[in-house]
Parts: structure tokens; sequence; C-alpha cells
């Protein structure tokens, strides 16, 4: 179809797709003026579920042709699927709005002809346009009425593109046998679709094209798979769409309309039930705080008297699109009516915000890369963390503030007399902080076994609060900590913990399962015995009205090193697939080994890879977190990270087993990471954690005084330092502009930064002769920069795209700090981590009405 880009209308100031047309277009005048005429007549389609036609704009010089679309934002349907089912409210919303749009279109004549779900978009608000309405048909070559969609799917480009398999899954009987398509095919790719909407797997499947046309001909759809709440008038339409004697099909979309009318009246019905008993939970929450705040034995009243006590214990689900990074970071508001999680879609991250009593959630504008959220206690704002700082959101007009720096945050928590604990930094220690801005308070310390205290949560009364102390030996016990500094004690070993006040138990989760297990408030004290509510729980958050959000454990994505030429070529694969998350790879200057990091029964060390066998050893094994290694210029070293102490210091260790074992190579009072060691052996660039700045960039020397100096610092995420060949200059990545970019600046002399990147970019390396800087672009594009040096003037040609790589998240959500690919000197060859299983996205599951088995 040709190229699309972003643009600008300047004439009526607009954002649009500027979708340009192939040349054989203007070759050929027939086809062209028919094709304005076809053009001219969506133009006047205006449906709020069909992306418009704006119009077509000609260049008579170059000859060109583009069509002006509108631009939907989102992720296509096909995006959605490929995390799963979709639930059945959700799918009716979508399948519905598909229809609308149809209905529209059939009503003028116009005939999509090659629906699917790569053609439908969802926007964040939760409108659904269909895209592409008609230009199949008028793409065709033939009579515009007449013309059959098979032409536009079976040329060579479209079968190396594997655009093919797609577009058959979704084609009527009729048109896979190359007969006229009318309106009633229209009707079959939307029972298509339907279908899978419900199912998560395709109506019509197959290997190959021809396979899966002969599953369109000859079987029937498995209707077992169809999800067991699926109403029957449902289950009823979808046979009806998906007869293959187009005679017996539904005639009309129309019609299919009338059928998710009575399923939109049911599902009316069902949400204004669910909010009824949601309504009365605020004003559960005001008495269960009063009357904990008597007693504990009040408390126990309540829940006895509570209307939700006689209410059944229920769960379901909320599927999400893809998270950042593996993070499975939400909350649950105090009252049990909202939710906030973070998710990804087209490429960025950030907060998303979903009612319990509706069926769509709504991305938040302003909280791109944010982490870690929690709720003030109204309900209203949103405090969480992004960059180096912690920032709050007031829902009510979308504004977002800065409150406070946090170079390296591990969670907060919000009380109803507007004071904010969180942990700003590694190491951390828990901070308290007014929430209207000013400066933090240090309230806990850190014993000498203790290297983090992460994750507070208070309690209900506002000055007594939980959090999580890690320690040196790995361990992570939860510690019962209050304002006035006088009951601070261990209460359990866990990984994170939570007061739920409606059954007045503790909930915490152990080794991936949460329990329960009663507890005195009077004495702040465990009493009798757990009992496990989940299994396999990554994160979870609790409501003071009853509601218990967590996200399950994700199956881990599995990894391999794979080879790659300059063209996307793959050229070999490196051992098997990992599940131990292999990541920060570094290859030796002999190139015959890798050194990684993985973990292993939750411990991480260093490894390394034998890249010709494809064997992985151990490197260290120490009980502590090992990581980011990086090989000595002559290959018999390798220097990494370790909390051996409070702090990530610096260690080195050779690569022969008869000299010494590892040493200490630096220690300050920051945490640390290598990130290069100059081929010449003079310096070794390392990032470090400042707490009152961010994360900086310096040189360790090994010459002289071999006193550290900054190299790159400031306020902004500055890290991962790459020094040239001939050591002049220095490559590294800062959010400065507000998302991760690529930047290269003098080393050791004064000098003007110069950005490399041009669209946000990490990971860079140089190719030996320092001609040209490879980095990693956000959506997952290998850049080739072409670098001019002419003394101390550095030029940066145009950026050279060179293939897309699997290699899943580009910059780590908490430091900006990533490495997935190393490269031979010369560039011609890339070294991958690529992803050859993806993680699966758990979605987010709501117990409501919960009562404990145990008393």
């Amino acid at each position: 179809m040709g190229e699309v880009y972003r643009a600008r209308d300047t004439r009526l100031q607009r954002d649009v797709a500027l979708k340009v047309l192939p040349q054989e277009f203007a070759s050929d005048p027939e086809r062209l003026a028919r094709f304005q005429r076809e053009a001219r007549v969506l133009a006047s389609l205006s449906h709020p579920n069909i992306a418009a036609i704006f119009g077509i704009e000609e260049d008579g010089t170059s000859r060109l042709h583009a069509l002006v679309l509108e631009l939907v934002e989102g992720p296509t349907l096909a995006d959605r699927l490929r995390l799963g089912r979709i639930p059945v409210d959700e799918a009716l919303s979508i399948a519905r709005q598909i229809v609308d749009g149809l209905e529209a279109a059939h009503e003028r004549g116009i005939i999509h002809r090659d629906l699917k779900p790569s053609n439908i978009k969802i926007r964040d608000d939760g409108t659904v346009k269909v895209l592409d309405f008609g230009l199949a048909r008028m793409l065709a070559g033939g009579d515009p009425v007449e013309a059959s969609i098979a032409p536009t799917i079976t040329s060579p480009a479209a079968t190396r593109a594997g655009v093919i398999l797609g577009t058959a899954a979704y084609m009527a009987p009729e048109q896979a046998k190359g007969q006229t398509a009318d309106a009633r095919a229209d009707v079959w790719a939307f029972g298509a679709i339907f279908y899978e909407l419900l199912t998560g797997g395709r109506t019509f499947g197959g290997e190959t094209v021809s396979e899966v046309i002969s599953e369109v001909l000859k079987t029937e759809p498995d209707w077992r798979r169809l999800p067991a709440e699926t109403p029957d008038t449902i289950r009823r339409l979808l046979r009806r769409c998906l007869r293959k004697d187009r005679a017996r099909r539904l005639h009309s979309i129309a019609d299919a309309r009338l059928d998710l009318d009575v399923e939109d009246e049911s599902l009316a019905d069902r949400v204004e039930a669910r909010s009824a008993v949601r309504k009365r939970w605020p004003l559960v929450s005001v008495l269960a705080v009063m009357t904990m705040l008597a007693a504990v034995a009040g408390a126990r009243v309540w829940r006895q008297q509570s209307p939700a006590s006689f209410a059944p214990e229920s769960r379901f689900e909320i599927a999400t699109e893809r998270l950042p990074n593996g993070a499975v970071d939400l909350a649950i508001s105090l009252d049990g009516l909202k939710i906030v999680y973070t998710a990804v879609t087209n490429g960025q991250s950030r907060l998303w915000l979903r009612s319990l009593d509706s069926v769509v959630a709504r991305p938040l504008a302003g909280t791109e890369n944010a982490v870690q959220p929690f709720w003030s206690p109204d309900g209203r704002s949103i405090a969480f963390f992004t960059g180096v700082h912690l920032k709050r959101i007031d829902l009510d007009g979308g504004a977002v503030r800065t409150m406070a720096r946090a170079p390296a945050p591990r969670g907060g928590t919000w009380s109803r007399d507007g004071s904010i604990l969180f942990a700003p930094t590694l190491p951390s220690t828990i901070s308290l902080l007014p929430a209207s801005g000013g400066q933090p308070t240090e309230v806990t310390r850190l014993s000498p076994e203790q290297f983090q205290h992460v994750g507070p949560r208070f309690f209900p009364d506002g000055k007594n609060y939980l959090y999580s102390a890690r320690g040196n030996d790995g361990t992570t016990r939860i510690v019962l900590g209050d304002l006035g500094g006088s009951n601070s004690r261990h209460l359990l070993d866990a990984d994170d913990a939570a007061f739920h006040l409606p059954s007045g138990r503790l909930l915490f989760l152990r080794q991936g399962t949460l329990f329960s297990q009663a507890f005195d408030l009077v004495r702040f004290e465990l009493t009798g015995v757990p009992s496990p509510l989940a299994d396999r729980v990554a994160a979870f958050s609790v409501s003071e009205a009853g509601p218990i959000v967590y996200r399950a454990i994700s199956a881990a994505a599995r990894r391999q090193f794979v080879w790659f030429d300059r063209a996307g070529k793959e050229l070999a694969r490196v051992g098997k697939p990992d599940d131990a998350d292999p990541y920060d790879p570094d290859l030796s200057p002999n190139g015959r080994y890798v050194a990684l990091t993985r973990t292993v029964d939750g411990n991480r060390d260093v490894w390394v890879l034998e890249v010709a066998r494809g064997v992985v050893s151990r490197f260290t094994s120490h009980p502590a977190q090992d990581g980011t290694p990086r090989w000595s210029p002559d290959g018999q070293r390798i220097v990494f990270n370790s909390n051996r102490e409070i702090n990530f210091n610096l260690y080195v260790k050779p690569i022969s087993g008869t000299a010494p074992e590892e040493q200490l190579l630096l220690r300050t009072t920051q945490s640390m990471s290598p990130t290069y060691w100059s081929p010449d052996g003079r310096f070794l660039l390392f990032r470090s954690v400042d707490p009152k700045m961010s994360h900086d960039l310096w040189a360790l020397p090994f010459f002289g005084d071999k006193m550290p100096f900054p190299v790159v610092r400031g306020e902004f995420i500055e890290s991962y330092g790459q020094l040239s060949p001939d050591g002049r200059w220095v490559a590294y990545q800062s959010d400065e502009s507000g998302r991760a970019e690529v930047y290269v600046r003098p080393f050791q002399n004064a000098g003007a930064q110069v950005r490399i990147s041009t669209d946000g970019g990490a990971q860079m390396r140089w190719r030996q002769d320092g001609r040209e800087l490879i980095y990693v672009a956000l959506d997952g594009r290998l850049i080739a920069v072409p670098l001019r040096l002419q003394g101390d003037d550095l030029q940066a040609g145009a950026p050279l795209p060179l293939f897309v790589a699997r290699m899943g998240d580009i910059v780590s959500r908490d430091s900006g700090y990533y490495q997935n690919y190393v490269m031979t000197p010369d560039a011609a060859r890339f070294l991958i981590n690529t992803i050859v299983d993806a993680d699966s996205v758990p979605p987010i599951t709501v117990i409501l009405n919960w009562r404990p088995s145990q008393p």
C-alpha cells in the first residue's frame, strides 16, 4: 500500500497520517482516476468508529500521490489479542463498535472486504476505529463493485511480509474461491474476529495459506472453545455469521447489532447491580476506621455486621496491556473502587486507571515511564515515581506536580494526615515527606546486616507502618515502625506485607504465596497461624473497604543469543534458550566468550558463555547479588558489582582458577555498576547512584593517584558510558529530554555534548575505527550513525536503521541501565540476547467480599 508517516496539517493545525501511495498508481491514469473517485466517496463517510479519509494530496512534479488519513493512536486489535482472550464484557463493547462502523459503511454501499484485527485500532479512551475501508477493493485493479479481495493478497511481496496468512484467516469462503464478494463477506470477517476476541485463538488455523483456506472451506469452528460465560444470544449470532453458505449467513450486519443490543441491556443491569453493592463500601470503610481506633473488639463486631459479610466471595480478572520490563506495579484505592497499574501501549509505558464499575481502563497523561504508584487516602490523587522524582497527579484536573527527588525509588505510602513515606534511593532507608512537598526526613536507619528498606505501608491510624528490610544475605524481613520511632521491631520473614482492615489480618507475600494471619491491633502482634490466600503472586494491594487485588507471576520469557548480520539475517544460534533471565552481556577481547548476568534460584551471579559451543559456566557464586560484568582489555579479568556490603561496590576476579580470588576494586558510599573498560587499560567507566543527585557517570583511572572523577554528572539519569576507540570521546545515554537519548561529548576536555539519537535511544557501542556509533532505538530498531571526527569537532550523520531486534524492553524502568547485545569490532555482526518465548501478561485478579478461612 505504500509508506505511512505521521504528519502535521499546518492549515487545519491537526496531526494526521499521510499514506504515500506506490508509483504504479501514477503510471496508470485509469486506475488513478478510479481510485480518486472511490476515495472521494469514502471521504464523505463520517462515523466515530471509522478512521476517516480527509483527502488526497498530489504533487505533479514528483508524481507523488498521498492519502490524508485520520491519525488513530492506540494498539491494533491484533496487538491486544497477543495478550490472550478478551473478557466477555469487553469483547461485547468492541464488537458493538465494529458493527456500528460496518453498518454505517454498508448503508452507503461501501464494503471493507479486508476486515481483520490488524485493520482495527483501539484508542486509549476505548473507542474502536476500523481502518482502510474500501482500500483493498479499490486497489484490486478491477471494477470496484466486482473486484475480489484475492488479488491483493497473492503478490510475492505480500507473501514475504507474512501478510497473506493474517488476511486468509478472515476471508469468507466465497472470497477464498475467487468469487464476487459482497457485504456478507464483512459479516463473515466480523464473526471470525468476534470468535477470536472471546477465545483468544484464530477461528481457522493453519501454518500455510493453503492450510488456512482449506480450513475456511471445509471445517467448522470449535464452538467448545467459547468461554462458559458466553451468552446464548452471542453463541447464536456467531453461528449465523460463520455459515459457509452465504445464502444462509446473516444477511445484514445491522441484524448483528440487534443481538448485541440485547446483551448491552443485560450488561447494564449487571453493572448497575454491582455498583449498588460497591456504593456501600465507603460507608463501611469509615465505620471500620472509627471502630478500629476504639478497640479490636469493635472491629470484630463491625466485621460481623458488615453488609459485605453476607455477600459471597467472588474473584474476577482484568486483562491489561504489556507490562514494562516485567513490572507488576498496581494499587487499589482505599475505597476499593479504582485500580491504577502500569502498562505499555505504542511502546510507551504509563499509568492506567480502571474503575471497577467500568469495562475499560484509561491512560493518565503526564505519567509516562511511571512506576510504583500509590493512592492518596481520598482517592483523588495518585503518587508515583518517574525519572529521578516522586510526583503526584490530581485526577480531577490532571495536574502533575513534583514532590521530591527519588533517584532509585522502592515504593511509597500515603496517610490520612497528609504524610508520605517512601524509599528514595539505593541503598535505601524510609523517608517522611508532607504530601504538599518539602524536605524529606529519614525515619529508619540501616543496620550493619541490611542494605535496603523498601515498600512502606501505613496502618489506618497513620502512625504505624510496615516496611521490608532486605539483608546482605538475601533475606527479607517485615519490620513494624512508627513515626515516633519507639516501636520498631521485626514481625516476620516475608517479601511484602499490608494490613487488611475488614478482616483484621495481616496479608504478607512469601516466595510467591500470599498468606493472611490474624493481627492484634492493641499489641501490634501476630496471632494464630497463617493461611494461604493465593498462589503465584507477584504483587498485591489492599483497600480499607475490603477488595484485594493482585497480579500473578508471569511465565518468564526465554532468551537465546543469536548472531545477525547488518541486514537482520539470522546467521547462527548460540547455546539453548535460557529461562534464567540472562542480560547485560559483554564480549571478551578475543571474541570467544560472553560474560553475562543470570539469576538461578533467586540468586544473581556472573556467568560466562562460550560462544563456539554454547556452554555457560558460573563465574561467581557468592550469596550476595553479583552482576554487570565487564572484561579487562587483556581478557584475563572480569570486573563486576556486588552488594556484599551495604552498597554495590566494584570487584574484580581473574579468569584463571590458579590466580587469587575476587578482590574489592572500589568502595564508595554510593552503589556502582561498571560500564566499560578502555582498550588501553587506563580507565574504567562506571555508573554511580548519588542519593542527592541522580545516576552519574564516573571514571576510575588505573594510573597516578587512581582517584575516581566524574565524567557526566547532573540531576538526570546518565548511564552506560562507552569510550571511543581513541579515548577522546565518551558516548552515554541520558533522560534529560524526558526519555532515554544517546549523546557524545569530549571525555576529559571541555566541550558541548552532541545528541546522536533522533527519536530516543540507548545501549550504544562504538565501531572499532570510531567512525560509526550503533544504538538501539526505543522501538527496538538497531540504528547505525556515521560520525565525522575533525580535530575537536564531531559531526553525526543521518541515522541508518539496520533491523528490528527482538530484545524486549530497551531501557530498564528504574535506572535507565540495560544492555542486551554485543557486536564484532567492525559492526558487521551482532550477537543479540533475543527473546524466543515472550512473557505472558498475567491479568489483575480482584477479590471481593473475602473472608479468611480461619478466625
